[in-house]
């Protein structure tokens, strides 16, 4: 299950992105302590968290190109440092007293963008540093190591903004993000010979080049259809578990933590899985089916009547929505060419960017409906998504050209 750890490049890939990315979810705590300092409205909140994760649909294709067009481990570097530097901005802000509303949303779109920027990168460095054959198992890993930092990040920054406030979360961030450079100056990298030659376009013109490349190796280009519509409804489920536990419970101060930790764990546990099943294939036949269970399991997050059941349908939507992007990620890196996959991932991510938008209209939903039938129309969503996907490819009589790795 770890046979790609024994590549010591890949090694230092995953140290980079667990400490960037605990970094980047660390610092989402501080901004929410900042911002409940200066103005925590549940509206204030709302843009907070739109200013934290829209800079990847806006960032994430750009990033993509950037990745293509110039040496992944600098700009990964480069990035990194500036990173620093912001979370640096953001601490001495802090430490001034000089936050307001305005800023604080500005510096959270830069953190966000921030992080838009690596992902790309980070996740396109993966396929130089591991052999294609080890892809299967690597990718996993690197989704692994990303729901690990996304729990071990908010941990300790809380732990850290109860000890020295939030100037101390923000010194975290900083002391991260320097960390995350250093690893990456370890990472010697293999260029994998381009299918086509490279040549200079304009931006608009690259673009068009990923998603022509993404039609002509299918099914990249489903697979990236279908993590759009996870992020949009699959994964939006996460901005309502406090609404969740305040329903079912008296005590929601205690269970929404608790709700947090279960789905942050059937995280791990889905991509460990898929870690597992990858060694051998990773298709979309996989991917539909997971969505299908997904459906399933956000129906009953939103009609749970009890805390047990609540606490069993988040481990599984934990499980089932990184389990579905785990296993299209997969299959999208094995079928894409090393010159295109910069912009390929960047696809990828730009799906990732429907998230803030399907939590905003969860929301809404929730508001005017009620929660249980927001949730059940979501279910709805991916349920007929997944089926419709099934179909698909058993009208095809095959659903990936991707081979058996053994």
């Amino acid at each position: 299950m770890f046979s790609a750890l024994r590549f010591r490049d890949f090694r230092f890939v995953l140290l980079t992105l667990v400490l960037s990315q605990a970094g980047y979810w660390g610092c989402n705590i501080a901004f929410q302590s900042v911002l409940t300092e200066v103005d925590g409205t549940p509206a204030t909140m709302g843009a907070l968290f739109f200013c934290l994760l829209v800079p990847y649909t806006l960032f994430s294709i750009p990033a993509g190109v950037l990745a293509d067009a110039f040496d992944r481990r600098r700009l990964q570097i480069g990035v990194l440092l500036a990173v620093s530097v912001l979370a640096g901005v953001c601490a001495a802000t802090t430490a001034a007293k000089v936050v307001d509303v305005p800023v604080l949303l500005v510096l959270a779109f830069l953190a966000g963008t921030g992080i838009s920027f690596l992902s790309p990168v980070t996740q396109a460095l993966v396929a130089n540093t591991v052999p294609a054959e080890a892809l299967g198992n690597a990718v996993p890993l690197q989704a692994a190591g990303l729901n690990l930092a996304r729990s071990i990040g908010p941990a300790v920054a809380g732990l850290i903004l109860v000890a020295w406030g939030t100037l101390g979360t923000f010194v975290m961030y900083a002391m991260l993000s320097l960390a995350a450079a250093t690893a990456a100056l370890a990472i010697r990298t293999r260029r994998v010979p381009p299918v086509t030659p490279v040549v200079r376009e304009s931006l608009a013109a690259q673009v068009r080049a990923g998603l022509r490349h993404a039609r002509d190796r299918p099914p990249a280009a489903l697979c990236l259809t279908i993590v759009g519509v996870n992020a949009f409804f699959g994964c939006a489920f996460t901005t309502q578990l406090a609404v969740r536990a305040g329903s079912v419970s008296d005590h929601p101060e205690t269970v929404f933590p608790m709700l947090v930790a279960l789905t942050g764990l059937g995280s791990l546990l889905g991509v460990l899985v898929v870690a597992r099943l990858s060694e051998r294939v990773a298709t979309v036949w996989h991917a539909a089916v997971i969505l299908g269970l997904l459906a399933g399991s956000t129906a009953l997050l939103g009609t749970a009547p009890t805390v047990p059941v609540l606490a069993g349908a988040s481990l599984l939507c934990g499980a089932f929505s990184i389990g579905t992007m785990v296993t299209l990620q997969t299959v999208v890196q094995r079928v894409v060419d090393d010159a295109q996959r910069g912009r390929a991932m960047s696809l990828y991510f730009l799906g990732w960017g429907g998230m803030p938008f399907g939590a905003l209209l969860l929301g809404g939903l929730s508001t005017w409906f009620g929660s249980a039938t927001a949730f059940l129309l979501y279910a709805a969503a991916c349920l007929t998504v997944a089926i419709t996907v099934l179909v698909r490819l058993r009208r095809r009589g095959s659903d990936s050209p991707v081979p058996r790795l053994d």
